[in-house]
């Protein structure tokens, strides 16, 4: 075949080629604009670990809308409502909703994941998540976070949930800012984790609740990030040196307030000196 001859048939496919995929593009469009809506495809991720919203929870909320979605054109379905439909949800941090040639609507969601419970004196009853976002108690199921209770000042109604006013609440969010920071250190540890039971907040200071001993722990304000990481440590050194000898379980209080020192109160000053009279000894810490 000559040159020119092979240029006639190049541009000859080219233009099959052109004429092909416009007419693919067109019956695609007509197809994707007749076909209906069968179903949702519903990712949630973290379900292995957290178990706040389900599919099932999803198809509910939608069927409760006014957003339309069952057996209707794909191409009638407006995603963007669905989306703001699913983040409106209180345990729900973003949604992406989508549909595809499969004939299914598409939708992927986050949930807001709890860090804190918080029991108040004055009935306020949450879980905190790491944005400062209130998420109301759950029966079923329950997370198993660190539980903040006590005379905690907090200004807002009790059954308020959501995100808080900055400008409006400055002392509240401030205040539950300093237990998320208190929280996420504690976590660090692992020991000092599986050691508290209960974070007591008493208007001023915190107090902390173990699940061995009969004593509480006055750990002090937490307003300061540095001061509580230096007295967590010291509060774990101590009770890792003393597990061993077993003598702390006799302790009333154990008072972290003092720099360099553990005071312990309900206990002999020598443990050693039975003859002693003293209820209160102090044990001195190292590397604060």
């Amino acid at each position: 075949m000559t040159p020119n001859g092979r240029k006639i048939v190049n541009a000859a496919l080219l233009v099959l080629l052109t004429a092909y995929a416009v007419v693919a593009v067109r019956y695609c469009s007509v197809q994707e604009r007749e076909l209906k809506c069968k179903g949702t495809d519903i990712v949630i991720r973290d379900s292995a670990r957290l178990k706040f919203v389900t599919p099932e929870i999803v198809r509910h909320w939608l069927s409760d809308s006014a957003v339309r979605v069952a057996d209707i054109p794909l191409r009638e379905i407006d995603v963007y409502a669905v989306e703001r439909l699913i983040e409106g949800q209180r345990y729900v941090s973003r949604a992406e909703a989508y549909t595809a040639i499969d004939g299914l609507l598409h939708i992927v969601l986050e949930q807001r994941e709890p860090v804190l419970r918080v029991v108040s004196e004055t009935g306020h009853n949450f879980y905190l998540d790491s944005t400062l976002v209130l998420l109301p108690p759950q029966s079923d199921p329950m997370a198993e976070v660190p539980v903040a209770s006590g005379r905690l000042p907090l200004g807002f109604p009790t059954g308020y949930f959501g995100p808080l006013d900055e400008k409006k609440f400055p002392r509240e969010r401030e205040l539950l800012h300093n237990l998320l920071n208190f929280v996420h250190q504690v976590d660090t540890d692992p020991f000092l984790s599986a050691l508290i039971a209960q974070i007591y907040y008493d208007g001023k200071e915190v107090r902390l609740l173990p699940r061995v001993g009969k004593q509480t722990i006055r750990f002090g304000g937490i307003a300061d990030s540095a001061a509580v990481g230096a007295r967590l440590r010291k509060l774990s050194r101590f009770y890792r040196r003393s597990f061993g000898e077993g003598w702390w379980r006799s302790a009333t209080e154990i008072d972290l307030r003092f720099r360099g020192q553990v005071v312990c109160k309900g206990m002999p000053a020598e443990r050693e000196a039975t003859e002693t009279t003293n209820t209160e000894s102090t044990h001195e810490t190292y590397g604060q």
